[in-house]
């Protein structure tokens, strides 16, 4: 019941809000109705149960609203844009059950509204900026159930049923932003688009996370990266590319650089290349230049000389506890660990 529990806590956190002292440096003034009419005093309120208006100005201009009944919130609590009558968020309650959440813009026009139902249902609607429906979409827990999606002119053009189908998402000026592909319920798969319209980028989720390959892609067209995911995290080749030419290409297992790194001219040439074990530099750097290469050494990450790198590497098999060993290696005096 993670909703009802997110619900409860939503309504104390507003609760405690609205009853902040006059000296709370957040609140500038409040002002305290009875649901017959009378005006109250703080201390009336605070000494009998809640029943009315409470409207709060904050010092960053935001007016709050909330009405009680027999001590819980019931009816609209509402907040304002700062220095502003029109409303910037409306939640509706239902004897300190929150049924119902709205979101507008500053001119008041409705764009996000969120239903509560039993049995941990919701309904999510959006619309665009002249009030037509973006989405209207269905949830059971996390999972979305059933959902309608709307192109600018208000003509459906994708549909979600029995917890399967495509999802689209547009941005209130109506300009795509991605396509989802849903199968029981959950994110399976999205495509990205840039303004233009062409293809941003593809992936693959597991869980939510992403899982598999994922390609993104320029303006134009070409590819400006490539990279495989395993349970959220890289696994695999990743590859930058710049005018469909490679120029990097790192090596992940797990979530953490394990191989060699290479980086690349334009034109093929190599440019730099690093060895790396568990997201450590270990081994040679080599930044090549037209007429010489540097050369760093590393093991475990700590900057070492080519013959430090060679008696760690040595002694290293010869360890049994390699932790200290590696710990010895990591606090090592910088000038002790570069000494040839």
């Amino acid at each position: 019941m993670k909703i009802l529990k997110w619900l409860s806590f939503l309504t104390i956190i507003l609760t405690l809000f609205a009853c902040h002292d006059d000296n709370d440096s957040n609140v500038v003034t409040q002002h305290y109705v009875h649901k017959y009419g009378f005006d109250m005093s703080k201390n009336e309120w605070q000494n009998r149960t809640k029943e009315g208006t409470v409207t709060t100005l904050l010092d960053n201009g935001v007016t709050v609203t909330n009405n009680y009944n027999n001590g819980a919130l019931h009816g609209l609590t509402t907040y304002s844009f700062p220095n502003s009558s029109i409303l910037e968020t409306i939640y509706d309650y239902d004897n300190g059950t929150i049924i119902k959440e709205t979101h507008q813009d500053e001119v008041g026009i409705p764009y996000r509204e969120k239903t509560y139902e039993p049995d941990n249902k919701t309904q999510i609607t959006l619309w665009d900026k002249t009030g037509v429906p973006i989405s209207q979409e269905q949830y059971e827990n996390t999972a979305l159930v059933n959902g309608k999606y709307f192109k600018p002119n208000n003509e459906l053009e994708a549909t979600i049923e029995d917890n399967k189908g495509t999802r689209i998402k547009r941005d209130r000026n109506g300009e795509l932003l991605y396509k989802d592909t849903i199968k029981n319920g959950k994110l399976k798969a999205r495509n990205t688009y840039h303004s233009n319209g062409k293809l941003k980028s593809s992936m693959a989720f597991k869980n939510y996370q992403l899982h598999g390959e994922q390609t993104n892609y320029s303006e134009k067209g070409d590819i400006v990266l490539n990279q495989t995911f395993n349970n959220g995290k890289l696994n695999g080749m990743k590859a930058v590319y710049r005018n469909n030419n490679k120029i990097t290409e790192v090596l992940y297992e797990n979530g953490l650089k394990k191989g060699l790194e290479r980086h690349f001219k334009e034109d093929g040439s190599l440019l730099a290349q690093v060895h790396w074990e568990n997201d450590k530099k270990h081994g040679s750097e080599r930044i090549f230049h037209d007429n010489d290469t540097h050369i760093k050494w590393y093991y475990k990450g700590k900057p070492v000389s080519i013959k430090r790198f060679e008696e760690f590497s040595f002694r290293e098999k010869l360890i049994a506890d390699k932790t200290s060993f590696y710990d010895m290696i990591d606090k090592m005096d910088n000038d002790q660990a570069l000494q040839e």
